[in-house]
Parts: C-alpha cells; structure tokens; sequence
C-alpha cells in the first residue's frame, strides 16, 4: 500500500481509503503485481526483458524499499494466482496467439479428468482450466493420437473429422500387446478405405515395463508396411532405456526399421523429441522430410538438447502439449497438461532460440503443423 500512495503523492491525485482492483478507484494500482504482470505479458517479450533490466527486483529489495509482502511468490506461482481471479483477467485484454497442437491424446486425457462418457472435443477444449493469463492460447485445430488399441475411437467419431482437427491411430509401444486380429484388420481397413489420414503413435520404447522388443519390432513393422502402401504420415515414438544417453541406440534401431521400409521422402513426425544434435542428424541425412515435436520437456532440455533445437530448420519444429502429460509447474498437482498451456512450450523455445518469441513460436510451429498435417484452421 505504501508504494501505491507515493504514486498518488507523485501524481497529486487523492488517497482513496483503501485500494481496489475491481472496481479499479486508483491510479495508485498501476503498480499492483497482478497488473504489473498483465502488462508485461502485453508489451511482448523484447520490451519486457528491456524493463526488467533497467530495474532489476534484486537491487530494489537489496535497498529495502519494498517491505514484508506475505510468501514470496515465483513467477510461475504469481502467474496461477492471476488466473484464478477473473477480475483481473478483464483489467487488460490481450490478443491469444491462435495456434495448432500436433499431438495430444484425447482418450486418456478424459480418463485422467474423470468425465462422462465417450471423449468429446469440444467439451475437453472448453474445459475450465487454471490460466497463467500471459501466455493464453487459442488453440484452433490439432493432431489427436489414439495409441491404445483397446480405446481407439469409433468409426462414427472418425467421420465428424473437420479440416481443422485430424485423428492419428496407432499402438503405442507399451501397448503392443493388446493389438488383436480383429483390431489390426479394423486399422487396416480404416487406411484403405481413406477414413484414417495419420498412423501413429508407433515405435520403440526400451523404458521400464515395456514389452519385449521383438514385439515391439513386429508391431512396428506392420504399421510402416501399411504407411509405406498409402503414404500417409507416422508419428514415431522413440525412447531408450535408462542408461541410453538421448535415446541413442533406440533411434538407430527405430531408424534401421524406417529405412528398410520407407521410402526416403516418406513424411515422419518424430514426437516428443528429447535427443540430441547426432540423432537429429540421423533421421535429417535419411529422411529429409522429418518434422520434431517438442513438447514441455524443452523446458528441462540439457545443452546439447538446446543446441539442438537451435539447429533443427525452422520449418521441421512442432509443438504438442502431449495433454494429458508435461503438466505446468504452476498448475495445481491435480491437474493434468492440456493443449491450452501449448505455450509453455514454445515458451521453451523460445528461451533457446536467438530472437524468437513465445508469440512467434506458436505461429511458427502452428504453421508447420498445418502444413505438414494439410490442416486449415
């Protein structure tokens, strides 16, 4: 409150008896955290680095011209505190970058929510969330992967696909075992009959409790043969055990797999890509085409993870919020991830590439998306 009437002081404008956000009685609030962070978040990233520099927190404190405030507060913290108030969500509107979610599993995201019924799009996209309000996104159109065999969407909610929205059917890894006869026929003639667009997720997974490899292989096989007939776009899921560095040798089985398979401009979309510079490399010499999707582990990404990063061509990046994992920090433990936080991570690449912004992260991975997937939003 003191700092709040030396601006009024400095302004010459009247002492309200006690300062309010909603309805905003002062010119005082101004300094309010609450808006001090709306406004940060709306002048764009550039400028607010610049502002941070020129009055760096630390050197205020070290004066002691701000005294005891209650818990300290992180900035991530502050941020979901900010969206828990729609008061304050209404003080300064900020235009959403619009942008597309390459992947993210509908099926388990419904489960994990606990909600009725069969999965349904619209409501899960109009869920009421915690916001952090600075990095709010409009998520337009996206990928949504049904991995799971046993959970594979019908054939009815296959047909209200939209140009802005595509469904993805695979097995993942893990779940190699529950593909049956009559599940790998369905798959089958979903793909030829034109009704399924995407194969994946598929791939390699030497993590704990995973099938054996030969299992994993077999399946693998299979729906690469499939793919290879009709063209149609995998979405590859690749991860070593625990003492393989980047996944290094389960990207060169996984690679070894492709090759014999695939033709040489087949397109791929490596989802949720942790690896490092020579394993980018790899799939770029073999299958120039490739796409990386990236999602919030880029914010936890060692250096030669960001190096990577920064020398993958701009037009291969993806963004998934893999929703319903990679929850934000800020979000409440019982919370889950959901393509709304896609932000965080292009926040993440935008913290590792020179001169990008969470903004133009968004677009550019959005576009990508669109593109590669032939989405229109």
């Amino acid at each position: 409150m003191g700092p709040m009437r030396e601006v009024c002081a400095a302004g010459g404008w009247s002492l309200p008896s006690q300062f309010t956000l909603v309805p905003v009685n002062s010119p005082g609030v101004l300094i309010h955290w609450r808006i001090q962070i709306l406004i940060m978040s709306w002048i764009g990233e550039r400028r607010s680095q610049e502002l941070r520099e020129m009055y760096p927190v630390d050197s205020i404190l070290s004066q002691g011209r701000i005294g005891p405030l209650g818990p300290q507060l992180s900035h991530s913290q502050a941020s979901a505190s900010l969206g828990t108030s729609p008061r304050c969500g209404n003080a300064v509107s900020r235009p959403r970058p619009i942008t597309v979610d390459s992947h993210f599993h509908l099926d388990r995201a419904w489960a994990k929510t606990n909600l009725p019924g069969r999965p349904n799009l619209r409501q899960y996209m109009e869920m009421r969330l915690p916001s952090s309000q600075l990095y709010d996104t409009d998520v337009r159109g996206g990928v949504i992967n049904f991995c799971d065999p046993r959970t594979w969407t019908s054939d009815e909610e296959l047909e209200v696909q939209d140009q802005s929205w595509l469904v993805a059917m695979g097995v993942h890894p893990k779940k190699a075992r529950e593909l049956d006869d009559a599940r790998a026929f369905r798959l089958e003639t979903l793909l030829k009959t034109g009704k399924l667009r995407v194969l994946g997720e598929v791939g390699l997974d030497f993590s704990m409790g995973a099938p054996q490899p030969q299992i994993q292989i077999s399946t693998l096989r299979w729906v690469l043969g499939m793919a290879s007939q009709g063209g149609v776009p995998v979405v590859l899921h690749v991860r070593g055990g625990k003492d393989d560095v980047h996944s290094a040798q389960a990207h060169i089985q996984c690679m070894r797999q492709c090759r014999a398979i695939l033709k040489k401009g087949h397109p791929i979309h490596l989802h949720c890509f942790d690896g490092g510079c020579e394993q980018a490399q790899l799939w770029l010499d073999n299958f120039p085409g490739v796409h990386f999707g990236f999602t919030g582990s880029v914010n936890t990404f060692s250096e030669d993870q960001k190096l990577t990063v920064v020398r993958i061509p701009r037009d291969r990046l993806l963004l998934e919020s893999d929703a319903p994992y990679f929850r934000p920090a800020w979000v409440p433990q019982a919370g889950y991830g959901h393509p709304k936080y896609l932000a965080e991570v292009a926040k993440g690449i935008a913290g590792i590439r020179q001169g990008a912004t969470v903004d133009g992260a968004l677009q550019e991975g959005g576009m990508n998306a669109l593109r590669f997937y032939g989405l229109r939003v």
